[in-house]
């Protein structure tokens, strides 16, 4: 597999959204087989994107372990996942041109 240093691509991880069939709270935190989903997104992604950013709202601390830019939406009221990709987008075209 090609290391991530050698890629030109930005990748963004949307952990947006309210999360309301699953009774509120962080999906990405949510512990599947031992992992966290965050946890096992970013090991399948790193080799592949480099950078590597993750979209999410609230406070950006709660994401402090995984050693990442947390990137919240520009827009307000939750608009969607679209809202994620464009953060991401503006975040990819100022920090990784």
């Amino acid at each position: 597999m090609t290391p991530a240093a050698e890629f030109s691509t930005a990748g963004v991880i949307l952990a947006g959204g309210l999360a309301r069939r699953m009774g509120g709270g962080d999906k990405a935190l949510r512990i599947v087989g031992g992992q966290t989903v965050l946890a096992r997104t970013i090991a399948r992604l790193s080799p592949q994107v480099a950078p590597l950013i993750l979209n999410a709202n609230g406070d950006p601390a709660r994401f402090g372990e995984y050693g990442l830019p947390v990137v919240a939406d520009g827009l307000p009221d939750h608009p969607g996942p679209l809202a994620g990709v464009l953060a991401g987008m503006e975040w990819a075209a100022e920090h990784a041109p």
